[in-house]
C-alpha cells in the first residue's frame, strides 16, 4: 500500500515537472517568436499614397519609382521569412526596405509639392506672356498676307494655348506646362517667319519715305493735289498745298506686300504714279475710279529684270488698269491689286483729284520698329 502511493507520488511530480517545463518552453517560443514590423509597413504604404495624391508620378517620378521599389522589396522579403519555420523567421530586411520606402516617399511628397506650387506660378506667368506674343503677332503680322504654314502655325498655338488655359482653370498644372511649352514653341516660330518677312519688305523703307517726302514738299511747293498711300497702314491722305485734306481707309490686292510684278499677282503696286484718266458711270464697273499709269517705267524695269533673273516666266504679262476704285469698306483686301474704298469716301476722293494729280503709294510711312513698339504699347 505504501509502495503504491510512492509511485503515483512520483507520478504526479513527474506530470508537473513536464508541465512546468512545457510552459517554460512555450514561454520562451513565444518570446524568441519574430512579429513582422505591421506598422512599419503601413506607414510606407501610406507614404506611397499620400505621394501619388500629390501627383509626383508627375513631379517627382524618380522619387515615387524608388519608394514602390522600396516598398516591393519589403513585401518580397515579408513573403519569403513567412514562408520559414517560425523559429528561424527574421524580419529585419523587411523593416529595413519599409523604412526606407517611407523615407523617400517623404521625399517624392515634398518635390512634388514644391514642384507643383512651382508650376503654378511658373505656368501663369507663361500663359500671360505667351497671350501677349499672340496679341501682338494678331495686331503687327495677323494683318499680312502671310504664307499658309505660318498662319496654320500660329492658329494652332493659338488652339493649344487655350487648351492649357482650361488645364490650367482644372488645376491640371503639369498638362497645362507641357501644352504652353508646345504652344510657346509654335508661336515663336511664326512670329519668326512673319517678322522675317516684314522686316525683308521694310528693307526698301528709305525708298518710300524719299518718295513720300519729295512729294509732299512739291506739293506744298507747288500747292497742288497728291494722293498719298500708305498699303501697311492700309491709309490714303489728300494733300492740298502740302497739308493732309483728307483721310480714309483703304483696301488693297490680298498679296499687297511688296511691289506688284506681273498680271494676276493680286499686288498693290508700288511708286510714283500719276491720276490719267477720271471714270464714273458706264466708263467703270466701279462706282468711281482713278486710273493711275501702272505700269511706270520703274515698273517696266523691274519687270524685264525678274524675267532675265528668272524670277518670273516669260509668259506673265507685267498687267495694267491699276486705279483707286469706290464699290470698298467690305474690311479685307480683295482686289486684283487696285485701292478701294467706301463710295462716300470716293466721292471726296474723285471730286478732289484731277488728270496728272500725283499718286504715291508706299509700303509704310513709319518705320518698322515704331509699328511694332505702338502696337506693344496699345497692348
Amino acid at each position: 500500500m505504501r509502495q503504491r502511493a510512492k509511485r503515483r507520488k512520483t507520478v504526479i511530480t513527474t506530470v508537473v515537472l513536464g508541465l512546468m517545463l512545457f510552459l517554460v518552453a512555450g514561454g520562451w517560443a513565444y518570446l524568441k517568436w519574430p512579429d513582422p514590423p505591421m506598422e512599419e509597413l503601413r506607414n510606407a504604404a501610406e507614404a506611397i499614397s499620400v505621394a501619388r495624391d500629390a501627383e509626383a508620378a508627375k513631379y517627382a517620378p524618380e522619387l515615387l519609382h524608388e519608394t514602390i521599389a522600396l516598398f516591393d522589396s519589403a513585401m518580397v522579403h515579408l513573403k519569403t521569412e513567412n514562408s520559414r519555420f517560425f523559429l528561424s523567421r527574421d524580419f529585419t530586411r523587411v523593416d529595413f526596405f519599409a523604412r526606407e520606402a517611407t523615407i523617400k516617399g517623404a521625399q517624392a511628397l515634398a518635390k512634388a509639392s514644391a514642384k507643383a506650387r512651382s508650376v503654378h506660378h511658373t505656368t501663369a506667368a507663361t500663359l500671360e506672356d505667351l497671350e501677349n506674343m499672340a496679341a501682338e503677332f494678331k495686331r503687327v503680322y495677323a494683318p499680312l498676307p502671310l504664307n499658309k504654314p505660318v498662319r496654320e502655325s500660329f492658329n494652332q498655338a493659338v488652339m493649344i494655348l487655350s487648351e492649357a488655359r482650361l488645364a490650367r482653370e482644372k488645376s491640371d498644372y503639369h498638362i497645362a506646362e507641357v501644352k504652353l511649352e508646345k504652344a510657346g514653341r509654335l508661336m515663336r516660330e511664326s512670329v519668326k517667319k512673319a517678322h522675317s518677312m516684314l522686316a525683308d519688305y521694310f528693307s526698301d523703307y528709305s525708298k518710300w519715305k524719299e518718295w513720300a517726302e519729295t512729294a509732299m514738299a512739291t506739293s506744298a511747293r507747288q500747292g497742288n493735289t497728291l494722293i498719298l498711300v500708305d498699303k501697311m497702314a492700309h491709309r490714303l491722305w489728300v494733300y492740298q498745298n502740302g497739308k493732309i485734306k483728307a483721310d480714309f481707309q483703304v483696301e488693297l490686292g490680298p498679296q499687297w506686300i511688296g511691289p506688284k510684278l506681273h498680271k494676276g499677282d493680286q499686288a498693290t503696286p508700288e511708286g510714283v504714279y500719276k491720276v490719267v484718266q477720271k471714270k464714273e458711270r458706264h466708263r467703270t464697273i466701279y462706282y468711281k475710279a482713278l486710273l493711275i499709269n501702272y505700269p511706270n517705267n520703274d515698273d517696266r524695269a523691274r519687270y524685264q529684270r525678274n524675267i532675265a533673273d528668272k524670277k518670273i516666266s516669260r509668259r506673265l504679262e507685267i498687267g495694267g488698269l491699276i486705279e483707286i476704285h469706290g464699290h470698298g469698306g467690305r474690311g479685307f483686301d480683295w482686289t486684283n491689286g487696285c485701292v478701294a474704298l467706301d463710295n462716300k469716301d470716293m466721292d471726296i476722293v474723285f471730286s478732289l483729284a484731277r488728270e496728272n494729280t500725283p499718286v504715291v503709294i508706299v509700303g509704310s510711312l513709319e518705320p518698322l520698329e515704331k509699328i511694332i513698339s505702338n502696337d506693344k504699347a496699345k497692348q
